[in-house]
């Protein structure tokens, strides 16, 4: 099944999604249910647990936490 907005294959959870009033299956996918605010839905929802795991991503990186499993001495031991 694909989404009748954007045409991406649905995941299962996707596909048996209902609009809560007339009962029929919707078939749009959640990153497009995510811009139709207040349809009302009835079904799985897990729209707060798909996220885009680099959407809040913090670009710093601590020197430290990458360079104390290396040992950046020249020396042979």
């Amino acid at each position: 099944m694909h989404c009748i907005i954007c045409d991406k294959n649905l995941k299962d959870h996707e596909s048996v999604r209902r609009h809560a009033i007339t009962e029929e299956f919707l078939d749009i996918c959640d990153g497009c249910l995510r811009d139709l605010p207040g349809l009302p839905t009835k079904g799985e929802q897990v729209l707060d647990t798909v996220r885009d795991p680099f959407e809040d991503a913090d670009d710093t990186v601590e020197v430290e936490s990458v360079t104390n499993c290396y040992n950046l001495n020249d020396e042979d031991d």
